[in-house]
């Protein structure tokens, strides 16, 4: 029985055996068996599930003038959390980043962000054929393109790009107002966004709002953007502080469902009934929006067609068709159970 460190298989092993030449192997092995009969292709890789033979990808990478290399480099991280893929909402997008590059026939190279771990370091270490960034900022997207200058891709880039670089993103703003339109129509004037952050993603989202409330003309739309803190114990203590605040309004809007559900089990663990005295809604449609309980009402952004577009932009720029600069995938509402009607207990104050 091999140990796992027996003496590497060599195709000339497998082609002594099989009766054929080294090349017949290598061709079979490679899914280039068009001159070979049907009883050899057979044979070869008989002998090869016999011998246990595993071709090496590095070794396969290194023979092509292509690496067949697509990096996703992972700049985002939220603080409380150790890996950026604790947060449901990047997982979600890696794991169809991942699935549509394979679909396309190449591999996926994650690259994150560590201490002690220079990302550049990392994209020029290995033979990256394009790249998809997110979560990085306009700087670091700019000394990245300095030195790397395959087909390049930014997923949510709300600064100026450079030339060339292709970017996908959702309409958060159209979004945000989504979300405010529905709310203000269910009679909850007395609303509040909250977010831990005012920039790219999560301001565009909020000028959605801001614009549905001044649409219906809501007094103090300004005062109903509110900024809680990135780390979970300060934010707790905040909420802790605004309980008080809280029961004064209608509806809570979250930027992110992760701060939703959050809210959810803070509110109700606090005795304050959702959605019957207090609406929660929240925005990205992650897997467990629908099993909170209430089910969350949110805004879905189309994670899967969002990774589709990056990745078929950036495989028609490595076959050299002319692809567009900016791709914007459109929102649209979730209906569940976290938000209810206000317009007769409204004016309860």
């Amino acid at each position: 029985a091999g140990t796992g460190m027996d003496v590497m298989i060599r195709i000339k092993d497998i082609a002594e055996k099989a009766g054929v030449s080294p090349t017949t192997v290598s061709n079979v092995i490679h899914g280039k068996a068009g001159r070979v009969s049907k009883e050899t292709v057979e044979k070869i890789n008989r002998i090869l599930e016999e011998m246990n033979y595993v071709p090496s990808l590095s070794a396969r990478m290194l023979a092509r003038e292509h690496s067949g290399l697509i990096g996703v480099v992972l700049g985002y991280t939220r603080e409380g959390m150790k890996y950026a893929l604790e947060d449901p909402f990047i997982a979600e997008l890696v794991g169809s980043l991942e699935y549509q590059i394979q679909e396309k026939g190449y591999y996926m190279m994650l690259v994150t962000r560590h201490k002690g771990r220079d990302l550049m370091e990392q994209i020029l270490g290995w033979n990256l054929e394009a790249m998809i960034s997110i979560g990085l900022g306009e700087r670091e997207i700019r000394k990245i393109r300095g030195r790397f200058s395959g087909p390049m891709a930014v997923i949510d880039g709300y600064c100026p790009l450079p030339e060339g670089v292709i970017n996908v993103r959702t309409d958060d703003r159209g979004g945000g107002y989504l979300m405010g339109k529905y709310l203000l129509k269910k009679g909850h004037r007395r609303l509040l966004f909250l977010t831990d952050n005012d920039e790219s993603v999560d301001h565009e989202r909020w000028l959605g709002v801001k614009e549905a409330l001044e649409e219906e003309r809501v007094e103090d739309a300004a005062s109903r953007h509110i900024l809680v803190p990135e780390d979970p114990s300060r934010r707790r203590r905040q909420y802790l502080e605004m309980l008080p605040f809280f029961r004064e309004q209608s509806a809570l809007f979250f930027a992110s469902d992760l701060y939703a559900v959050e809210a959810l089990n803070f509110l109700q663990d606090r005795g304050i009934r959702v959605p019957e005295e207090l609406s929660v809604a929240g925005f990205d449609d992650v897997a467990y929006a629908k099993l909170s309980r209430p089910a969350l009402t949110t805004v879905r952004q189309n994670v899967g067609e969002k990774a589709r577009r990056s990745v078929e932009a950036l495989i028609r720029k490595i076959n050299g068709e002319t692809v567009g600069g900016e791709y914007r995938i459109s929102t649209f509402l979730v209906e569940r159970k976290s938000v209810s009607g206000r317009k007769t207990t409204e004016e309860r104050s």
